[in-house]
């Protein structure tokens, strides 16, 4: 029912921008100005598409991608944020297990702590895999392994903070080009060590209008050549050596 309202609006404009362009040549017998009403009338529903996209294109060819600005040698963890211990186990088995360590503050109690792998399942401050019975941490648990969830001071947390520092904001057309930022920080300067910046456009109001009536998304986003996580081990260079930190 919306898809053929949507139809008939579009049909509807369709007849009425015929009919006001015929009427200005109508009365002005000038085809310049028929021209210009013509170009008018296709630009009301079309403007953020000729506008956007050349924009959008240009965005994504000079100013997307990851920018380094300091790299650091030698790291052994980071700061994550707020997270769960499990999901800190988990992040040790589903990503880059270069780094020894990973620091986080527990979202339910307001402390921080440290975790990293140990040969050894039977330490009290081992995190377990609780109802998540199956997946590459509760495989490591069942041989043995475990990541160790270890209480810290605030002060001896890493400065390296990866903490997601993400910001969206629209630029030059509000609700269909958007500007996405992630930082890699380091707290001590509270300045970025580097960023990932990417675009969206949403390609017209027209577009977004039949895609949600077709449930499909209308997005684009820029092509980048490095993924967060090649920035992150290419600014965060992991120490070499006791690897997973087997304490």
């Amino acid at each position: 029912m919306i898809g053929l309202l949507i139809l008939a609006v579009l049909y509807a404009y369709i007849l009425l921008a015929n009919f006001i362009v015929k009427k200005v040549y109508e009365k002005t017998q000038s085809k310049k100005k028929k021209y210009i009403a013509l170009a008018i009338m296709i630009l009301i529903p079309t403007w953020d598409v000729i506008l956007g996209f050349p924009v959008y294109a240009f965005l994504c060819a000079t100013q997307s991608g990851v920018k380094i600005y300091k790299t650091v040698d030698n790291v052994e963890g980071f700061y994550v944020g707020e997270s769960e211990s499990i999901l800190i186990a988990y992040q040790f088995t589903d990503k880059d297990q270069s780094y020894h360590f990973i620091d986080y503050k527990d979202e339910t109690n307001g402390k921080y702590y440290r975790s990293y792998w140990k040969d050894n399942n039977i330490s009290k401050n081992c995190i377990s895999y609780g109802e998540h019975k199956y997946g590459d941490y509760a495989e490591a648990f069942r041989h043995g392994r475990c990541v160790i969830r270890e209480e810290i001071p605030e002060s001896a947390v890493s400065q390296w903070d990866i903490s997601n520092k993400f910001n969206n904001e629209t630029t030059l057309i509000p609700n269909y080009l958007t500007k996405s930022t992630v930082k890699i920080m380091d707290k001590s300067t509270n300045k970025p060590l580097a960023e990932l910046i990417s675009y969206s456009y949403g390609e017209g109001w027209v577009a977004i209008a039949f895609s949600s009536v077709a449930q499909y998304s209308r997005w684009s986003t820029c092509t980048l050549k490095k993924s967060y996580q090649e920035m992150l081990s290419e600014t965060l260079k992991p120490k070499q050596g006791n690897k997973n930190g087997n304490n």
